[in-house]
């Protein structure tokens, strides 16, 4: 969940509408803690890109 989370994210952010519904019903589907390192891991795969 974790890493699809994060491709939702990084999708969204670049304006998919789609991304963001599905990124919202995942989230409610895991932990605060998945969130929030799926959060983290979308952030580190930009710094790097």
């Amino acid at each position: 969940y974790v890493s699809a989370h994060m491709l939702f994210n990084l999708a969204a952010m670049r304006g998919s509408l789609e991304a963001k519904i599905y990124r919202k019903e995942l989230s409610q589907e895991m932990a605060s803690e998945d969130v929030a390192e799926a959060q983290r891991q979308a952030r580190e795969w930009l710094a790097t890109g």
